[in-house]
Formats: structure tokens, C-alpha cells, sequence
């Protein structure tokens, strides 16, 4: 009977080994322990603000067979559990949690300098528009050319099919104008478009033959080149307004003049005006209008309201 057991104790017959997974002290990083114990240096490196740290992952050797296992067994995982087993992972190993503190440092390093580099092109092409001056000849011209030339030869009735796109290509121009024009864009280009923007009036107004009378009637009554000149302006600042010459003005009134003629473009005069009183006093007009009261002064606003209640303004405590 001693010899049976001894020889049952000495068998050669191969012993079931368990997967990897359960040899969860013996991973290869960390020290010996379990899932749910925290490393003992693990309260050393939660304030760590270092932006990397060298890593010396515990020497474990795994064969080729157990690679293989744990790189298939990770791609069948799906996101959510991969994202417990890093979680878990960072939480119970220091080698772990540290590597996972220098990747998001270099995620963060990285998206920092991608903002950099945009906002260093968004600088660049500021710079670029701002000193580069564009003078809108080509927008004028081409509605010259709509209005008077493109379709002359046609007859009357066969002009007046041709009426809703010729008013449409006019104020494709005018708008184009107003896209061209920020308030980092020179002051030249801001003067340019306010005259460019006259002269299409100007065209526009005494345009002959069927197309020309029918777009005056359209466009010359519409509001959207006065909007035009308006939103121009409101990019302008005191600055750019003294830059307008006394020859600007006076191509102004001149258009102001002509377009009275016609009875088109109301509301021009108010335009007119407001560069005035921007050339003869800059500081009556100001161009960084704040809020709707535009040229009102607010403080004497506030001083009338405390009159009217009867105390001063005092901080609303909540």
C-alpha cells in the first residue's frame, strides 16, 4: 500500500493550470497583490504633477504562448470592460498608474499645441487680411456689366424674363463686398467698400432700358444696400473714419444727390451724415457702439433713473 502511494505521489501525469486571468498578484507590472488592495505608495503619486515620469515595470517573463493569449484575449473585449480592466489596473499598480498619469499628459501636451498652431494660423491670416487692401473695382464692374451690356441686345419683353436674376446678381455683389470687410481689415478697404458700395447705388439708380428701369425699382427701393453701408461702418472705428478725405465726403453727397433724383436707397442720407460728424467731431461718433443707445451717455442715463426713483444705484443684494 506504501508503495502505491508513493508512486501515486510521484506520478508523471500533468497538473490542470489555470489562464493567466487568474493570477491576478502576478501580473506583469505592480507588486504581489490582490485587485482590491491599494499599492502601499500608492498615496504618493495622486498629487503628482510632474508632466512624465520614467517607468520600471516589475521583470516578469511570460512565454510566447501566454503573450499570445493575453493579446487575443484583449482584442475580443469589448470598450466598457477594457475600460474597467485599465481602471482597475491604474488603481492597483503603480507602474500602472503612473503610465496612465504620462499618457493623458501627453494627450493634453498634444492638444495644447494643436490650439497653438490653429490659433497662430488664425493670426496669420488676420495679419494677412489687414495688409492686404482690396479696392472692389471687379464687384462694380460686374454690375455695370449686368445691368447695361449683358443683356441689351435683347428685346423688351425677353429683357423683363431676364429682370429677377439681374436684380439677384446685383445684390450677390453687395454682398460680397460686405463679406470682404472685417473689423481687422484695413482702413482703405473699409473707405473702398463704402464707395464701392455708392457707386453700385450709383449704377443702379440711373440704369437705362428695360433691365435697368426694373432693377431700379427692385434694388433701389430694397433696403439691402443701405443695410450694407451700415454694417461696413459698424466695423469702422473713430480711426477709420478720420481716414475718409474731404473728396470721399464729397463723393458721397454727390451720390446722396443722385439718388434723391431717383427716389431710391432711403435712409442713405443718414449714412452720409453720421461720416460728418465723424470727420468734424470724432469723439460725437462712436463707432464701438456697445448697446442699443448708441451715442447716449450712459452715466447720465443712470443719474436721470436715480432722480426719478429717489435713491442712487445700489448693488442688488440676493
Amino acid at each position: 500500500m506504501a508503495i502505491l502511494d508513493m508512486a501515486s505521489t510521484m506520478s508523471n501525469k500533468r497538473q490542470r493550470v489555470e489562464p493567466p486571468t487568474q493570477y491576478q498578484h502576478g501580473l506583469p507590472f505592480g507588486y504581489p497583490q490582490t485587485l482590491s488592495q491599494q499599492p502601499q505608495h500608492f498615496q504618493q503619486f495622486q498629487q503628482h504633477q510632474a508632466p512624465a515620469i520614467e517607468i520600471n515595470v516589475t521583470n516578469c517573463t511570460r512565454t510566447p504562448e501566454e503573450t499570445g493569449w493575453v493579446v487575443n484575449s484583449v482584442h475580443k473585449l469589448d470598450e466598457t470592460t477594457l475600460r474597467k480592466l485599465v481602471i482597475l489596473s491604474a488603481l492597483s499598480h503603480q507602474d500602472m498608474y503612473i503610465a496612465l498619469w504620462n499618457e493623458l499628459q501627453q494627450i493634453e501636451y498634444a492638444r495644447t499645441m494643436r490650439q497653438q498652431e490653429e490659433l497662430q494660423a488664425q493670426q496669420e491670416q488676420l495679419a494677412k487680411e489687414n495688409a492686404q487692401t482690396i479696392d472692389f473695382r471687379s464687384n462694380v464692374n460686374q454690375v455695370d456689366y449686368v445691368i447695361n451690356e449683358r443683356w441689351s441686345s435683347l428685346s423688351g419683353s425677353k429683357q423683363y424674363d431676364k429682370v429677377g436674376d439681374a436684380a439677384e446678381l446685383v445684390n450677390d455683389e453687395i454682398a460680397e463686398i460686405v463679406g470682404s470687410v472685417a473689423p481687422h481689415s484695413n482702413s482703405t478697404t473699409k473707405i473702398n467698400a463704402i464707395l464701392a458700395l455708392c457707386d453700385i447705388g450709383s449704377i443702379v439708380a440711373a440704369g437705362g432700358d428695360c433691365i435697368g428701369a426694373e432693377v431700379r425699382k427692385q434694388v433701389g427701393y430694397d433696403e439691402e444696400l443701405v443695410n450694407a453701408l451700415w454694417t461696413i461702418v459698424e466695423t469702422m472705428s473713430a480711426a477709420d473714419k478720420m481716414v475718409m478725405t474731404a473728396e470721399d465726403i464729397q463723393l458721397l453727397e454727390a451720390f446722396d444727390k443722385e439718388r434723391k433724383g431717383y427716389c431710391v436707397f432711403d435712409g442713405f442720407d443718414e449714412v452720409l451724415e453720421h461720416f460728418k460728424k465723424a470727420i468734424e467731431d470724432p469723439s460725437s461718433v462712436q463707432s464701438d457702439d456697445d448697446d442699443d443707445y448708441g451715442d447716449i451717455d450712459e452715466q447720465a442715463l443712470l443719474n436721470k433713473s436715480d432722480a426719478i426713483e429717489g435713491t442712487a444705484s445700489q448693488p442688488i443684494t440676493l
